[in-house]
């Protein structure tokens, strides 16, 4: 059942953005969570021959282990309320970083005439991911199929 809006605005897609988005954060989680199992382990290692060596680098593991684990968090909540819509008047993606930014990037149909879908390299053509293009000079990065999405936007635009 597609919802309806009062000014007969139907909502064809809602898509969120390609899950590529959490690879570099994963891989920076790792390597600081690493950096502070190793603070840790050399806490432990120093405890009974340098103890000021061993509390601070005991502080700077718990402080590093804190900030990591709280910046992942916010990261990937941050990450995952990003969603594009497609509607048949218009395409709207919305973007939050928890308390810090709200982003709400609106196409209408009325401006343009054409959209256009782009996958570059051998990366985003095997995950089956790119950016729309649309004739204004605005683009929408990390979107799923995106030759599907042009296509359900070129016929929203051809129904209306």
């Amino acid at each position: 059942m597609i919802p309806h809006t009062r000014n007969g605005e139907k909502i064809i897609r809602t898509v969120g953005e390609h899950w590529i988005k959490y690879v570099f954060p994963v891989f920076v989680f790792i390597f600081l969570l690493g950096i502070s199992v190793l603070l840790f382990l050399l806490a432990g290692l120093t405890a009974h021959h340098s103890m000021w060596l061993s509390h601070v680098s005991f502080l700077l593991a718990l402080g590093l282990f804190f900030i990591t684990h709280h910046w992942f968090f916010v990261m990937l909540l941050s990450e995952s309320v990003t969603r594009i819509v497609v509607t048949n008047h218009r395409i709207v993606r919305l973007r939050e970083r928890l308390f810090f930014e709200e982003e709400m990037l609106e196409v209408s149909f009325e401006k343009m005439k054409t959209v256009e879908a782009q996958k570059h390299g051998l990366l985003q053509n095997i995950l089956r991911y790119g950016t729309l293009r649309f004739e204004t000079g605005t683009k929408i990065p990390l979107v799923p199929h995106p030759n599907n999405i042009a296509k359900d936007i070129e016929q929203a635009m051809g129904l209306r």
